[in-house]
């Protein structure tokens, strides 16, 4: 007579030959594991117990690297830093976790923007020094003074102003070598996938997007406020944008 296996015992073979059986996640847990793969929106966490986790991550996920030698890598984190290899913990909230605590990077993971030696940060401008020398800043909550190399970098910014910082450690100074606004202004040409192009200040500018949702309901003709930052080979990507 056949007999059939109860789900302990398949449970026990699975173990016995290493396959790690896959798991339901409940709204509370705590996940620990490592980011496997990242694809826009959607990543896969592999578990400490080997079962697959699948997430999706947004521009207002709070994303936070818990060493600080990461922090300095990574000084204005976001959702777009997470990367395959990554050690990260997080309560699984239905899927769409809050918040995401980094705690472990790859030696080969790093700002892929900026050259080498240097780190860029994304501040909102609060005071200039009068021969734009000096800017003090915004940084994630924490106001920070730095020097500017060329004086009219400094005194082309505003108060108030979104702005990415190419800063430079020089004899244990930060010195900012390079100030591009981080918002702009334009007008949708199109939207093709994951791609958008944009007119700014008569120029069509074309931008991809790591969040698909950015370009909901964008359409031809809109005027629209956006955050770009540039990536490796001189990618630019939208990481923020809304309707004026």
């Amino acid at each position: 007579m056949r007999q059939s296996l109860s789900f302990l015992s398949v449970a026990t073979l699975a173990c016995a030959l290493g396959v790690p059986l896959a798991s339901a996640q409940y709204r509370g847990e705590e996940i620990v594991g490592k980011i496997e793969q990242v694809n826009g929106a959607n990543v896969i966490v592999r578990r400490d117990g080997g079962a697959e986790v699948r997430i999706n991550v947004t521009p207002q996920t709070e994303v936070v690297f818990q060493d600080s030698g990461d922090k300095k890598l990574f000084p204005n984190p976001t959702s777009s830093d997470l990367r395959a290899g990554m050690g990260v913990r997080f309560t699984y909230n239905d899927g769409n976790p809050a918040r995401i605590v980094v705690n472990y990077v790859p030696a080969s993971t790093g700002s892929e923007a900026a050259p080498a030696g240097t780190q860029q940060i994304k501040a909102r401008i609060q005071s200039i020094g009068q021969d734009g020398r000096e800017i003090r800043a915004d940084v994630a909550g924490t106001a920070r003074t730095y020097i500017v190399e060329d004086g009219a970098q400094g005194r082309a910014v505003r108060r108030g102003q979104l702005v990415v910082l190419t800063v430079a450690d020089r004899d244990g100074r930060q010195v900012v070598t390079r100030i591009d606004p981080a918002e702009a202004f334009g007008t949708v040409v199109r939207v093709a996938g994951r791609t958008v192009v944009i007119s700014v200040d008569g120029r069509e500018e074309t931008y991809g997007v790591d969040d698909d949702d950015l370009l909901d309901d964008v359409r031809s003709g809109q005027r629209v406020r956006f955050e770009v930052e540039e990536r490796a080979g001189g990618r630019r990507v939208v990481t923020a944008l809304r309707r004026e």
